[in-house]
């Protein structure tokens, strides 16, 4: 018996009471319409949408596996992968292999999985790679639906985001032609802010910002508000495209993912994000690579190393030099960054307002601190030592920390959310710093 048939036999017998009614079929059939629907995978996955979406932009599948770990049984899964790996030098075969083994796990906790098969594009890294590693993979395992021949993005890379919505709805794959981005409805300016739609919204704005139209002093939040209408309307006029900034069409959204940066672009009266300078990078430190796949493995996407400067600078700011300490605040930062309650980003959670003063600086003096600009380099080894050594075993859920000495506020701040904040589940105070949510 092969490990997925055992795993199957073995969900059914452990899962269900044992009348002769669950099976290895009803095991991996059990996610009917009513099963949960979690998506994971890299940045094909998180442009598919979903309310449950733990994908990751730039996720190998060593990070996939740890996403696949969070699934809860029974669930009905959509998944992508392996695109990252080619881009990093894997083997075909070995990618297969490890997609295989990713569905294999999850089909042996009763889940129903959908593989989504990653486009070959045109200029990918290793792109030369790209149609041998689809094919082991079509070969290894049954694709629910392949994306190749989607409307792509102009980096040669994506799809266009109508292509990837209407994939995932309820429980079933959706196998009609996704591909056409006139099938879909775009983006409609809230109140509300529905969450199924705000990876696309995300998307909207990063391209945005891309393109010179700040989105604001909210940043990339997933919410198309007022500060995202009048980037979208600065964005319109200068692509001589109708309607106001309240809607995006499909093809507005097409028109946008393909647009170049024009010279002089319309303002959009929304502050520009904070300029954090030239800070310098870190990669003389020793150990920062191994600092990196820590992080990388606790966000669960690869992260790229002006994450890893800001990240490490950050910490070096907001903490003092207690060890554990700073391997709580990166933990807390890291959070942020995969919660959909936050920006996108461990750069946009940073840059967030009234978040991280160091980062962002005061309403006196709204530059950021000496701490993290100028850190020595002997603190920045202090920090990926801490790193390395702590974070893996940080809490996951934790989304703030504060101060846990009473005699840290002053006038104009609340002393009352230290106490809420012991008093959180799953709460704890790290040197002088507490640490949850509240």
């Amino acid at each position: 018996m092969r490990y997925r048939d055992f795993k199957l036999v073995e969900y059914a017998r452990t899962s269900g009471p044992d009348d002769g009614t669950r099976g290895p079929s009803s095991a991996a059939t059990a996610a009917g319409p009513t099963a949960e629907v979690y998506v994971i995978g890299d940045s094909h996955a998180r442009a598919m949408g979903g309310q449950n979406n733990l994908a990751s932009d730039g996720a190998r599948l060593n990070a996939i596996s740890s996403q696949a770990n969070r699934v809860p049984n029974g669930a009905t899964v959509y998944m992508t992968g392996g695109h990252n790996d080619v881009a990093a030098g894997t083997n075909p075969q070995q990618i297969a292999s490890q997609v295989e083994q990713i569905i294999s796990s999850l089909e042996g906790k009763g889940c129903t999985v959908n593989y989504i098969l990653f486009p070959e594009g045109s200029s990918n890294t290793n792109q030369e790679n790209m149609a041998p590693t689809r094919e082991a993979i079509s070969s290894a395992v049954e694709v629910a639906q392949d994306l190749d021949g989607c409307s792509m993005q102009g980096d040669g890379i994506h799809c266009s985001l109508g292509s990837y919505r209407g994939i995932v709805q309820g429980g079933a794959v959706t196998r009609s032609d996704s591909n056409d981005p006139s099938g879909t409805d775009g983006l409609e300016a809230g109140p509300p802010y529905p969450s199924e739609q705000m990876d696309a919204v995300r998307a909207m704005q990063s391209k945005l910002e891309e393109l010179g139209y700040p989105v604001g002093s909210t940043g990339i939040d997933g919410k198309y508000g007022p500060r995202t209408v009048r980037a979208v309307r600065a964005f319109k006029q200068d692509n001589n495209l109708d309607g106001d900034g309240t809607t995006m069409s499909a093809a507005n959204i097409e028109k946008l993912n393909t647009a170049e940066k024009v010279e002089n672009p319309t303002p959009t009266g929304n502050p520009p994000g904070p300029d954090l300078g030239d800070i310098g990078d870190l990669a003389s430190l020793d150990n920062i690579d191994q600092a990196k796949e820590v992080v990388s493995e606790f966000l669960g996407r690869d992260v790229s190393d002006e994450e890893m400067n800001l990240l490490i600078r950050a910490t070096a700011a907001e903490a003092s030099r207690n060890s554990q300490e700073r391997a709580g605040v990166a933990a807390v930062i890291l959070n942020r960054a995969r919660s959909s309650q936050y920006p996108d980003g461990i750069r946009a959670v940073l840059t967030q307002p009234n978040q991280f003063q160091a980062v962002t600086g005061t309403e006196y003096d709204p530059n950021p601190s000496r701490n993290f600009t100028d850190m020595s380099d002997s603190t920045g080894a202090e920090v990926i030592g801490a790193i390395i050594r702590y974070l893996p075993n940080m809490n996951k859920s934790w989304l703030n920390f504060t101060s846990n000495v009473a005699g840290a506020y002053g006038a104009g701040t609340n002393i009352n959310f230290m106490y809420a904040m012991r008093d959180a589940p799953g709460s704890q105070v790290i040197g002088q710093t507490v640490f949850g949510t509240a």
